[in-house]
């Protein structure tokens, strides 16, 4: 008898190691994490994260540096112009930073830095710009696999060469995040808004972001 509850025992601890997704830990602890929706990486954690619509197709890798902040470097092949319908072919670079301010129980507040660099090409001209969004996201978690969230950005940008100009865009938005398990997510990001030039007589761009997003976490 005592060997039979002793090898039922091994038996459920086995099943329980070789199903450790089947509820994702809560909001903040090591494991629940996003792309989109404002959760960081775990400490000491990698995650991969490519990002596919408009403006353009993204590839990134993210560095958890605490529970509540992680750090970045993303690449962009750009066919939208600073994010507009007007189509240019261009190239980025950016740094994300991400660190969680606040968290209780199923939400959680973040906030956001992009630094980084755009150049666009073509017959015509050469456009050049310094880059520097912030923004902010308030992440919910609707259901175990689920987190929504509602998102704000300034994008922040200063062309350099021919008529140097900042470039002005706030952008409102959402985002929601499916972990498949505990390494893989898939989701969409959003954002939406108008686009300023300080270029007198220049024209109110509309801008927006529609991106489908993969994260696997190394």
């Amino acid at each position: 008898m005592t060997l039979r509850l002793g090898a039922l025992a091994l038996f459920l601890s086995a099943a329980a190691v070789a199903d450790p997704i089947s509820k994702p830990p809560a909001p903040g602890l090591p494991g629940h994490w996003s792309i989109s929706t404002g959760e960081t990486v775990s400490p000491s954690h990698d995650a991969l994260a490519f990002e596919l619509g408009w403006p353009g197709i993204s590839a990134g890798y993210l560095h958890g540096l605490s529970e509540n902040t992680d750090i970045g470097v993303k690449f962009d092949l750009l066919y939208g112009w600073e994010n507009t319908t007007n189509s240019k072919f261009g190239l980025g670079l950016r740094v994300p930073l991400r660190m969680v301010v606040k968290r209780k129980d199923n939400l959680l507040v973040e906030l956001h830095v992009e630094p980084g660099t755009r150049i666009y090409t073509n017959s015509a001209s050469t456009d050049f710009f310094l880059r520097f969004p912030v923004g902010g996201t308030v992440g919910i978690q609707a259901a175990p696999e689920v987190r929504i969230a509602v998102g704000v950005d300034l994008n922040l940008a200063l062309q350099i060469p021919h008529t140097a100009f900042l470039e002005i865009g706030p952008m409102f938005g959402f985002g929601v995040d499916y972990l498949v398990d505990k390494n893989l997510t898939v989701g969409l990001n959003t954002r939406f808004g108008p686009q300023f030039y300080t270029v007198s007589g220049s024209p109110t761009d509309f801008a927006f972001t529609t991106q489908i997003v993969v994260g696997s976490r190394l």
